[in-house]
C-alpha cells in the first residue's frame, strides 16, 4: 500500500479548513448547508390622529374661615361640573385630581391671612370638536386656573401595524443593498424582532386663565417602530 505524499496531505487539510469556514456569515454567525446570515435594523413611522383630550383646570378661592373657603369652592366646583355636562361630558369623565384646604399666608410678610381652598379637575373629552367649548364653559362657571390640555389616542396600539410594515419594507431595501455589497444572493427572512416601539405621548397645550376663548388643535402624533430582521444568504 502506498501512502500519500506529505504535500498531498497538507493540501487536503487546507481544503478541509476552508470548507469549515464557508459556513460563517456576517458577524461570525454560523449557518448550515453553506448559507450565511446577517441582520439589518430599520425604523418605520406612521401618523395617528388623537381622538381624546384631557383637560386639566380648577379653582382656587380664599375666605376668612376654612368653612367659608370650602363652601365657596364647592359652589364653583358644582357649577363647573354642571357646565361641562351641558357640553356632553358625563359625570364619569370628570375627576378630581387634587383637593386641599389650608391657611393662607401673605406672600410678602408670611403672615396668616384667612384660608384657601383649591380643587383641580381632569376632564376627559371624547369628542374633540367640543374641547374648546368645554374649556370655555368651565372657565365661565368659575374655574380660575387652567393647567393644560393633552391629546392622546384611545387605542394604545394605533398605528403600530402600519409602522411595522414601513420598517419591514425599509429593512428589505437595506438587506438587498447589503447582499449586493457582499456579492451574495439574498435568501429568506430567518427572524424578525420588533423593539423600541414609541407610541404617541400626550401633546400638551397651555392657556392663560385670562384668555377669553380657547382654541385647541389636536394635530397628529407619530408612532415609531424599530425592527431587527435576520436574512439568510448564499
Amino acid at each position: 500500500m502506498q501512502w500519500p505524499r506529505w504535500s498531498e496531505l497538507v493540501l487536503a487539510l487546507v481544503a478541509l479548513v476552508a470548507a469549515g469556514l464557508i459556513g460563517y456569515g456576517v458577524g461570525g454567525a454560523k449557518a448550515s448547508q453553506g448559507q450565511g446570515r446577517f441582520t439589518v435594523t430599520a425604523t418605520g413611522t406612521s401618523q395617528v390622529s388623537p381622538n381624546i383630550a384631557q383637560v386639566s383646570l380648577g379653582a382656587n378661592v380664599q375666605a376668612s374661615t376654612a368653612q367659608a373657603a370650602l363652601g365657596k369652592l364647592n359652589g364653583i366646583a358644582k357649577a363647573i361640573v354642571d357646565a361641562v355636562e351641558k357640553h356632553g361630558i358625563s359625570a364619569q369623565d370628570v375627576q378630581t385630581a387634587n383637593f386641599n384646604v389650608g391657611q393662607y399666608y401673605q406672600p410678602n410678610s408670611g403672615q396668616p391671612s384667612g384660608y384657601q381652598a383649591n380643587e383641580q379637575f381632569t376632564i376627559t373629552v371624547r369628542t374633540l370638536a367640543s374641547a374648546s367649548g368645554v374649556i370655555d364653559a368651565a372657565m365661565a362657571a368659575g374655574a380660575n386656573q387652567f393647567n393644560n390640555v393633552n391629546f392622546s389616542e384611545s387605542d394604545p396600539n394605533a398605528g403600530q401595524q402600519q409602522a411595522v410594515q414601513q420598517a419591514l419594507k425599509a429593512a428589505k431595501r437595506q438587506a438587498v443593498r447589503e447582499a449586493a455589497t457582499l456579492g451574495v444572493s439574498l435568501g429568506s427572512v430567518v427572524s424578525v424582532r420588533v423593539q423600541n416601539t414609541q407610541t404617541p405621548g400626550p401633546i400638551f397645550a397651555q392657556r392663560s386663565a385670562a384668555v377669553a376663548s380657547a382654541v385647541v388643535q389636536p394635530g397628529s402624533q407619530a408612532v415609531s417602530v424599530q425592527v431587527d430582521v435576520t436574512y439568510s444568504y448564499r
